[in-house]
């Protein structure tokens, strides 16, 4: 299985977090900004503040992302920076 990690800073405007690929990931986020006051929400190319699943500061969000799909985040305020690990399964 091919492993993939990757930093990406997430501010105001949504930016693609994860890329499609042709099989399923298993993708795991982690907010590792536990100093700043901005909240990170992920979902679809739509994603905004007030649609988005919420990325807890300082924990790990773990899930499945379907071939051919891609996942965005987008914060509240400042830049925050996202770790993101990619399985290809």
């Amino acid at each position: 299985m091919p492993y993939t990690s990757t930093q990406v800073a997430v501010g105001a405007t949504r930016v693609k977090i994860v890329v499609p690929q042709a099989s399923r990931q298993h993708i795991i986020i982690h907010d590792h900004d536990h100093n700043s006051s901005t909240d990170v929400y992920i979902g679809g190319s739509d994603v905004t503040i007030t649609n988005g699943l919420h990325v807890p500061k300082t924990e790990t969000l773990q899930l499945e992302v379907m071939p051919g799909d891609d996942l965005w985040a987008v914060a509240d305020d400042e830049s925050v920076e996202l770790h993101i690990l990619a399985i290809r399964q």
